[in-house]
């Protein structure tokens, strides 16, 4: 009995085990029937690349929440004005900024900046990272009431914003060419080092403007090649976000604008283009026009709008047509209206009746004709292609072959992408921030030319195609598929790159007060200000720290990152490398109080420089820590951009500084020292920094005076071994008192000024 069971147990086991195994292979045969369909791949691609792309961006949030670099502290406060003047109603906010062309003149100014003249924020500054911060922050708070605080949501705006452009990128990848290139470009979008670099958490503005971009090249796309005019505005609408959010707005509207002026002159017939072109553009115009920083003269009859109102007009031209007598050769007449645009314009802009290039704009255009202003910010320097391929390696060069395949189509959308990488790349290489737009167009093309080169190869390896290459050109499938291994193996060390990673997973730039590691100096700096300056006070700096300092503290500065006043650039510059009189002059002119200068000085217990005993290397050292500036880029504060003072000001810089080196036994390091002449020594800014303080004592460009030796002695290892590194000595300040020296290094340093009774200024 008990092994009848036991068998008819089994039996029903086996039968169950039977049927779940039949059950599952239907669930497995379904689940990959369904994995297998394109929508459902490229879904979960975009979905994987979208999420790369914010995990990249957020990993600095190990360290806090924080705005980086400069100009979010700026947009922030923009937003928290917004947020005042709403009311509890965000149109009413939003409605403030545009309410300045009604308002009478003369227009409110805040004093917070430029002091003691004040900045006209909504006439100087572009309003849309602001808003869409404070749209975001009014939704999650009046209208969830989800506690969220305005900071933080303008520090993640950027990099979430700049997430969705892997799904713009998509869909622009799929017009250009199909779903494959779309795919590519997205993923490659994710993890791309120049993009992912300006877009992280609390990064600023291009986080919005990028994917607004993006999404208006394709909508402009479809427009034209459904003739669905309705994307035309949609494509008009991203391109005003762009406006809104971006200076660099200008380089699309241009872009654009001169697709459609050849494109128009090939094909003099295509209403399709001319219709889709004037809706879009006139829309990104009036957007243009609306915005206080800009108006209707930069819109329309400006140099910037040269090329936007000749392809106006040829727009125009194509559509009317029907209407006016026959042409027999219209490319003459789009031609000669092109060029009749472009002189007036050139001769009105000659005489100044309208705005001429900015300075910025000439510098991407005519590299070698540069103003002081621009070469002194190390964005606008201008990059090595050795930097360039750094950034994109093998896809640069895949781009290249994109880029030609594309104009060779002739097609709209080849133009497109053929014209968006030569201006990108032109401009990159004049401009190094620009790297940002060559992205796009970089993997665009990239992709482009990696699928025609693989594609073309799978060609190959098929029966019919191989038989005929293999009689012609004896190519076996053999070669042909190691072929595309080497060529896909050519794009992996763009995928696995560490650059990325590395770059992003770093402490925002407060955090580090501008070095490799984490130091709160200016953290704290900037708390001791808030509690223990005067509100009214204004505070003299030199331009790197103005947004800083101004809206984490609330108190007036002189200058910020804005740069929009040159002339008091220059009186910041002119007071810190004068003598302490003229400098008062100057202060007492803007009304300045307090003094603010940076400097990360080398040095301490965790650094060698340490005086050693001149009577025998085997006794101790005295104990004594030396300190010094590093000449290093990207590493040193206000001593090293004298230099650059002085270029502003049109003074010699090697009258202030000169560079040398210090031998230390890991090798010699290059640093900056005051040179040895009255200028130097009398400068007011180097005896704000070289003022002695109770744990800097000693730097390494002073003569030791030690008992026993007949002259003063240099730092061991200072300068190279023939001698020749000037040793000075720099007075400390008369007229300014040091009330506090940061922690943990004393780095920032804030004097208050004394005024001698009788000074007049």
């Amino acid at each position: 009995y008990l092994l009848v069971f036991e068998n008819g147990g089994g039996m029903e086991i086996k039968r169950r085990l039977k049927k779940f195994a039949g059950k599952a292979r239907k669930a497995f045969v379904k689940f990959l029937d369904v994995m297998s369909d394109d929508r459902i791949l490229i879904a979960m691609i975009l979905t994987f690349s979208f999420s790369i792309a914010i995990l990249i961006r957020i990993t600095p949030m190990r360290w806090g929440v924080y705005l980086n670099e400069f100009d979010p502290y700026y947009e922030y406060y923009l937003a928290e004005r917004i947020i005042e003047k709403s009311d509890g109603n965000i149109f009413k906010g939003i409605a403030w900024w545009f309410n300045w062309w009604f308002e009478p003149s003369p227009k409110p100014k805040d004093t917070l900046f430029w002091a003691p003249y004040g900045r006209d924020l909504r006439r100087s500054s572009q309003p849309g990272s602001a808003i869409f911060s404070a749209i975001i922050y009014y939704i999650l708070n009046n209208l969830f009431g989800f506690p969220v605080s305005l900071y933080e949501i303008h520090a993640f705006l950027p990099a979430i914003a700049a997430s969705f452009a892997t799904f713009a990128m998509f869909l622009v990848g799929r017009k250009l060419k199909d779903d494959n290139l779309g795919i590519f470009s997205a993923f490659f979008i994710s993890i791309s080092f120049p993009f992912i670099y300006r877009t992280n958490l609390g990064a600023k503005h291009e986080g919005i403007a990028i994917p607004a971009i993006l999404f208006g090249l394709y909508a402009f796309l479809k427009s034209y090649r459904e003739e669905k005019m309705s994307w035309a505005i949609i494509a008009g609408l991203s391109y005003g976000i762009v406006a809104l959010a971006w200076g660099g707005y200008i380089y699309i509207w241009e872009l654009l604008s001169l697709l459609i002026v050849i494109w128009l002159l090939l094909h003099p017939n295509d209403k399709n283009a001319a219709e889709s072109f004037i809706i879009s553009n006139v829309i990104f115009q009036v957007f243009i026009a609306i915005i206080p920083r800009f108006g209707p003269d930069k819109a329309f009859m400006s140099a910037y709008a040269l090329l936007p109102m000749a392809g106006n007009i040829l727009s125009l031209l194509t559509l009317m047509r029907p209407r006016l007598p026959a042409i027999k050769n219209p490319r003459k007449l789009y031609l000669a209206a092109f060029l009749v645009i472009a002189v007036l314009i050139t001769i009105l802009s000659i005489y100044n009746v309208i705005p001429r290039l900015a300075g910025r704009m000439l510098a991407v255009v005519f590299p070698w004709l540069r103003e002081v202003g621009i070469t002194t910010v190390a964005e606008h320097a201008v990059p090595s292609w050795s930097q360039i391929y750094q950034d994109f390696g093998m896809l640069l060069v895949f781009s290249l072959f994109g880029a030609f395949y594309s104009l060779k189509r002739k097609s709209l959308e080849g133009y497109l992408l053929g014209l968006l990488w030569l201006t990108s790349t032109y401009a990159a290489a004049s401009l190094a921030r620009l790297s940002l737009v060559q992205s796009l167009p970089v993997i665009l093309a990239g992709g482009m030319g990696f699928l025609i080169i693989v594609e073309t190869l799978l060609d190959i390896m098929r029966p019919p195609k191989r038989l005929k290459f293999k009689k012609e050109a004896g190519l076996s499938r053999e070669v042909v598929a190691f072929s595309i291994i080497i060529i896909i193996l050519l794009l992996v060390p763009v995928v696995v790159s560490e650059t990325t990673v590395r770059y992003s997973n770093q402490p925002v730039l407060i955090l580090t007060s501008s070095t490799a590691q984490i130091d709160a100096d200016w953290l704290s700096a900037l708390e001791w200000i808030r509690n223990n300056v005067p509100e009214n006070s204004v505070i003299a700096t030199w331009w790197d720290y103005g947004y800083w300092i101004t809206v984490m503290t609330r108190r007036n500065t002189t200058c910020d990152n804005g740069t929009i006043n040159s002339t008091q650039i220059r009186l910041i510059a002119r007071a810190f490398l004068s003598n302490e009189t003229e400098a008062l002059k100057i202060f007492k002119r803007l009304k300045v109080s307090y003094v603010v200068v940076f400097e990360p000085f080398l040095g301490g217990e965790n650094t060698p420089l340490q005086i050693p005993n001149p009577y025998s290397r085997t006794l101790p050292m005295l104990g004594q820590y030396v300190y010094t500036s590093v000449a290093l880029s990207g590493y040193g504060g206000d001593f090293a951009k004298s230099y650059q003072m002085a270029r502003w000001i049109g003074w010699d810089p090697n009258r202030f500084q000169t560079v040398t080196v210090l031998r230390t036994r890991s090798g010699q390091v290059p640093i900056i020292v005051p040179a040895d002449t009255p200028e130097a020594r009398n400068a007011t800014l180097y005896r704000l920094l070289f003022r002695k303080t109770d744990r800097r004592r000693m730097f390494v460009f002073e003569p030791l005076d030690f008992l026993g030796f007949g002259k003063p002695m240099p730092f061991p290892g200072y300068g190279p071994e023939e001698g020749g590194a000037p040793m000075v000595r720099i007075p400390p300040p008369e007229h300014f008192e040091l009330v506090y020296a940061s922690e943990p290094n004393q780095w920032v340093l804030v004097y208050k000024v004394i005024y001698p009774e009788s000074f007049s200024g």
